[in-house]
Protein backbone atom coordinates (compact mmCIF):
# COMPACT_ATOMS: atom_id res chain seq x y z
CA UNK A 1 0.00 0.00 0.00
CA UNK A 2 2.76 2.42 0.94
CA UNK A 3 4.72 1.60 -2.22
CA UNK A 4 1.62 2.12 -4.38
CA UNK A 5 1.14 5.56 -2.86
CA UNK A 6 4.79 6.63 -3.00
CA UNK A 7 5.35 5.52 -6.61
CA UNK A 8 2.89 7.91 -8.29
CA UNK A 9 4.04 10.73 -6.01
CA UNK A 10 7.65 10.24 -7.06
CA UNK A 11 6.66 10.22 -10.74
CA UNK A 12 4.58 13.34 -10.23
CA UNK A 13 7.48 14.97 -8.37
CA UNK A 14 9.89 14.19 -11.20
CA UNK A 15 7.48 15.54 -13.82
CA UNK A 16 6.87 18.63 -11.71
CA UNK A 17 10.59 19.19 -11.35
CA UNK A 18 11.10 19.11 -15.12
CA UNK A 19 8.05 21.32 -15.64
CA UNK A 20 9.43 23.66 -13.00
CA UNK A 21 12.59 24.13 -15.04
CA UNK A 22 10.53 25.24 -18.04
CA UNK A 23 8.28 27.39 -15.84
CA UNK A 24 11.30 29.06 -14.24
CA UNK A 25 12.79 29.91 -17.62
CA UNK A 26 9.43 31.28 -18.77
CA UNK A 27 9.14 33.32 -15.56
CA UNK A 28 12.52 34.94 -16.19
CA UNK A 29 11.52 35.93 -19.72
CA UNK A 30 8.08 37.11 -18.62
CA UNK A 31 9.47 39.26 -15.82
CA UNK A 32 11.94 40.99 -18.15
CA UNK A 33 9.75 41.35 -21.24
CA UNK A 34 6.50 42.26 -19.50
CA UNK A 35 7.62 44.12 -16.40
CA UNK A 36 11.21 45.14 -17.07
CA UNK A 37 12.44 43.10 -14.10
CA UNK A 38 15.60 41.02 -14.42
CA UNK A 39 15.53 37.88 -12.33
CA UNK A 40 18.41 35.53 -11.57
CA UNK A 41 17.73 32.58 -13.95
CA UNK A 42 19.39 29.87 -11.84
CA UNK A 43 17.64 30.96 -8.64
CA UNK A 44 14.24 31.35 -10.31
CA UNK A 45 14.43 27.97 -12.06
CA UNK A 46 15.58 26.26 -8.87
CA UNK A 47 12.73 27.84 -6.89
CA UNK A 48 10.14 26.71 -9.46
CA UNK A 49 11.56 23.18 -9.59
CA UNK A 50 11.66 22.86 -5.81
CA UNK A 51 8.17 24.30 -5.33
CA UNK A 52 6.64 22.07 -7.97
CA UNK A 53 8.39 18.94 -6.71
CA UNK A 54 7.32 19.49 -3.10
CA UNK A 55 3.68 20.11 -4.05
CA UNK A 56 3.61 17.12 -6.39
CA UNK A 57 5.09 14.80 -3.79
CA UNK A 58 2.31 15.87 -1.43
CA UNK A 59 -0.61 15.65 -3.87
CA UNK A 60 0.56 12.85 -6.15
CA UNK A 61 -1.28 12.27 -9.42
CA UNK A 62 -4.52 13.87 -8.25
CA UNK A 63 -6.57 15.74 -10.86
CA UNK A 64 -5.76 19.00 -9.09
CA UNK A 65 -2.02 18.55 -9.58
CA UNK A 66 -1.91 20.76 -12.70
CA UNK A 67 -3.62 23.85 -11.21
CA UNK A 68 -1.68 23.41 -7.98
CA UNK A 69 1.64 23.31 -9.85
CA UNK A 70 0.76 26.39 -11.88
CA UNK A 71 -0.23 28.11 -8.64
CA UNK A 72 3.17 27.30 -7.16
CA UNK A 73 5.10 28.47 -10.22
CA UNK A 74 3.04 31.65 -10.55
CA UNK A 75 3.62 32.36 -6.87
CA UNK A 76 7.37 32.22 -7.42
CA UNK A 77 7.08 34.79 -10.22
CA UNK A 78 4.81 37.07 -8.17
CA UNK A 79 7.12 36.91 -5.17
CA UNK A 80 10.23 37.56 -7.27
CA UNK A 81 8.73 40.59 -9.01
CA UNK A 82 7.50 42.04 -5.72
CA UNK A 83 10.86 41.43 -4.09
CA UNK A 84 12.65 43.37 -6.84
CA UNK A 85 10.15 46.21 -7.32
CA UNK A 86 8.00 46.34 -4.15
CA UNK A 87 5.02 46.20 -6.51
CA UNK A 88 2.67 43.42 -7.56
CA UNK A 89 1.41 44.36 -11.05
CA UNK A 90 -2.34 44.06 -11.42
CA UNK A 91 -2.01 42.63 -14.91
CA UNK A 92 0.23 39.89 -13.56
CA UNK A 93 -2.40 38.82 -11.04
CA UNK A 94 -5.10 39.04 -13.71
CA UNK A 95 -3.08 36.83 -16.04
CA UNK A 96 -2.43 34.30 -13.27
CA UNK A 97 -6.13 34.24 -12.38
CA UNK A 98 -7.14 33.86 -16.04
CA UNK A 99 -4.96 30.75 -16.23
CA UNK A 100 -5.99 29.38 -12.82
CA UNK A 101 -9.77 29.46 -13.29
CA UNK A 102 -10.03 27.14 -16.35
CA UNK A 103 -7.44 24.78 -14.86
CA UNK A 104 -9.41 24.55 -11.61
CA UNK A 105 -12.66 23.99 -13.52
CA UNK A 106 -11.12 21.26 -15.67
CA UNK A 107 -9.68 19.51 -12.61
CA UNK A 108 -13.04 19.74 -10.85
CA UNK A 109 -14.84 18.15 -13.81
CA UNK A 110 -12.29 15.34 -13.99
CA UNK A 111 -12.46 14.73 -10.26
CA UNK A 112 -16.17 15.00 -9.57
CA UNK A 113 -18.11 15.84 -12.70
CA UNK A 114 -20.68 18.63 -12.62
CA UNK A 115 -21.14 18.31 -8.85
CA UNK A 116 -17.39 18.66 -8.40
CA UNK A 117 -17.36 21.74 -10.61
CA UNK A 118 -20.09 23.40 -8.56
CA UNK A 119 -18.38 22.49 -5.29
CA UNK A 120 -14.97 23.70 -6.44
CA UNK A 121 -16.35 26.91 -7.95
CA UNK A 122 -18.11 27.78 -4.70
CA UNK A 123 -15.05 26.98 -2.58
CA UNK A 124 -12.72 28.98 -4.84
CA UNK A 125 -15.08 31.97 -4.99
CA UNK A 126 -15.56 32.03 -1.21
CA UNK A 127 -11.83 31.64 -0.64
CA UNK A 128 -11.01 34.47 -3.05
CA UNK A 129 -13.60 36.75 -1.45
CA UNK A 130 -12.34 35.96 2.05
CA UNK A 131 -8.70 36.47 1.09
CA UNK A 132 -9.43 39.80 -0.58
CA UNK A 133 -11.74 41.02 2.21
CA UNK A 134 -9.31 40.15 4.98
CA UNK A 135 -6.43 41.90 3.23
CA UNK A 136 -8.65 44.90 2.40
CA UNK A 137 -9.51 45.35 6.07
CA UNK A 138 -5.83 45.18 6.99
CA UNK A 139 -5.03 47.67 4.20
CA UNK A 140 -7.60 50.10 5.59
CA UNK A 141 -6.29 49.75 9.13
CA UNK A 142 -2.64 50.00 8.04
CA UNK A 143 -3.25 53.42 6.41
CA UNK A 144 -0.55 53.25 3.79
CA UNK A 145 1.53 50.57 5.46
CA UNK A 146 0.29 47.99 2.96
CA UNK A 147 0.15 48.21 -0.83
CA UNK A 148 -3.12 47.43 -2.59
CA UNK A 149 -1.29 44.87 -4.69
CA UNK A 150 -1.08 42.79 -1.51
CA UNK A 151 -4.87 43.05 -1.20
CA UNK A 152 -5.34 41.73 -4.73
CA UNK A 153 -2.77 39.03 -3.99
CA UNK A 154 -4.90 37.96 -1.02
CA UNK A 155 -7.77 37.30 -3.40
CA UNK A 156 -5.58 35.30 -5.75
CA UNK A 157 -4.15 33.18 -2.94
CA UNK A 158 -7.62 32.66 -1.47
CA UNK A 159 -8.86 31.43 -4.84
CA UNK A 160 -6.63 28.39 -4.46
CA UNK A 161 -6.59 27.98 -0.70
CA UNK A 162 -10.39 27.98 -0.64
CA UNK A 163 -10.25 24.41 -1.96
CA UNK A 164 -8.83 23.37 1.40
CA UNK A 165 -11.62 25.13 3.30
CA UNK A 166 -11.82 28.43 5.15
CA UNK A 167 -9.23 27.17 7.62
CA UNK A 168 -6.70 26.96 4.80
CA UNK A 169 -7.35 30.57 3.78
CA UNK A 170 -6.95 31.86 7.34
CA UNK A 171 -3.91 29.70 7.95
CA UNK A 172 -2.25 30.87 4.74
CA UNK A 173 -2.76 34.55 5.55
CA UNK A 174 -1.69 34.19 9.17
CA UNK A 175 1.38 32.20 8.17
CA UNK A 176 2.24 34.87 5.61
CA UNK A 177 2.09 37.67 8.17
CA UNK A 178 4.02 35.56 10.68
CA UNK A 179 6.79 34.99 8.14
CA UNK A 180 6.72 38.68 7.29
CA UNK A 181 7.09 39.58 10.97
CA UNK A 182 10.09 37.28 11.31
CA UNK A 183 11.70 38.73 8.16
CA UNK A 184 11.09 42.25 9.45
CA UNK A 185 12.56 41.41 12.85
CA UNK A 186 15.65 39.88 11.27
CA UNK A 187 16.07 43.01 9.18
CA UNK A 188 15.92 45.24 12.26
CA UNK A 189 18.12 43.11 14.51
CA UNK A 190 20.64 41.61 12.11
CA UNK A 191 20.79 44.23 9.36
CA UNK A 192 20.24 47.33 11.43
CA UNK A 193 17.24 48.55 9.47
CA UNK A 194 14.83 51.05 10.99
CA UNK A 195 11.46 49.81 12.22
CA UNK A 196 9.71 51.78 9.47
CA UNK A 197 11.84 50.22 6.71
CA UNK A 198 9.69 49.25 3.74
CA UNK A 199 9.97 45.66 2.57
CA UNK A 200 8.04 43.48 0.15
CA UNK A 201 5.27 41.55 1.90
CA UNK A 202 4.31 39.53 -1.18
CA UNK A 203 7.03 36.87 -0.82
CA UNK A 204 5.98 36.23 2.79
CA UNK A 205 2.31 35.96 1.84
CA UNK A 206 3.22 33.58 -0.97
CA UNK A 207 5.35 31.44 1.34
CA UNK A 208 2.54 31.25 3.88
CA UNK A 209 0.02 30.31 1.20
CA UNK A 210 2.25 27.57 -0.21
CA UNK A 211 2.77 26.18 3.29
CA UNK A 212 -1.00 26.16 3.86
CA UNK A 213 -1.55 24.53 0.47
CA UNK A 214 0.93 21.78 1.34
CA UNK A 215 -0.78 21.19 4.69
CA UNK A 216 -4.47 21.58 3.83
CA UNK A 217 -4.99 20.95 0.14
CA UNK A 218 -4.79 17.14 0.07
CA UNK A 219 -7.32 16.99 2.90
CA UNK A 220 -9.61 19.46 1.19
CA UNK A 221 -9.35 17.73 -2.17
CA UNK A 222 -9.91 14.31 -0.66
CA UNK A 223 -13.12 15.60 0.93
Amino acid sequence: MVISQVGPSLVAGAVAGLGGAAAGAAAVRCAENCFGVRLQPALTITACMATGAVLALRVGTHAYLAPLLVFGWASVLIAAVDLRTHLIPTRLLRACTAVAVPLLCAAAMLDGGLAGLVRTSAAAAIGAALGWAAMHVIWRVARGGLGYGDVRLGGYLGLHLGLGGLSAVWAGLLAGFAIGAVVGAVGVVALGRSTDHRFALGPSLVAGALAAAWWFMPLGLAA
